[in-house]
């Protein structure tokens, strides 16, 4: 049952994708409703400041709508516009002109409350390098598949394996020293 849910989602959002190449706002923006909550967690992960994280989200949504007809696979929309979201996080952090120190990301003020039983981890997420933070964010928070994460940031397969080899040993350091 689960699986043909799935299909039927995935075969909705194609036609809606389908439907908002053709000018269809309406689809366009129950596309962005479906999406919003991973891209606001992603954006407050890269920025953290409230009005960057908004900036970012709605830049996103203004350059997606813009180049839609540009997106090659309908099925690939949600991997598009986190691609899209994370370029406009960067672009932000490169107008602040400075690094934003990881102490200064905290993963706290976006996680739903169901996940804030286990703080230590999202702590120990929270102290991982950018790169392992991202790969770890898409893996276990969005559900993305490895393709997908290497398509968002654009990178090898093998590279996001890597990566969330590492954060999961970093990860276990990590928490075995707050014991």
């Amino acid at each position: 049952m689960e699986n043909i849910m799935k299909l039927y989602k995935q075969k909705t959002i194609n036609i809606d994708v389908h439907l908002a190449k053709t000018g269809d706002k309406e689809a366009y923006v129950r596309l962005v409703r479906e999406n919003k909550e991973a891209m606001y967690r992603i954006a407050k992960s890269i920025v953290s400041i409230d009005a960057d994280v908004e900036d970012a989200v709605s830049e996103t949504i203004l350059n997606a709508y813009m180049n839609i007809n540009k997106l090659r696979k309908n099925e690939y929309f949600k991997t598009w516009i986190i691609r899209i979201l994370i370029n406009e996080c960067n672009l932000i952090l490169k107008k602040r002109k400075r690094e934003v120190g990881l102490d200064e990301l905290t993963l706290n003020s976006f996680i739903k409350e169901d996940y804030k039983k286990d703080i230590d981890l999202y702590n120990a997420i929270n102290n991982l390098d950018y790169d392992l933070k991202i790969t770890t964010l898409l893996f276990y928070f969005e559900d993305m598949k490895y393709y997908d994460i290497a398509k968002v940031l654009n990178i090898r397969e093998g590279t996001v394996k890597s990566r969330l080899s590492r954060a999961k040993e970093k990860l276990y350091k990590l928490l075995e020293e707050v014991k």
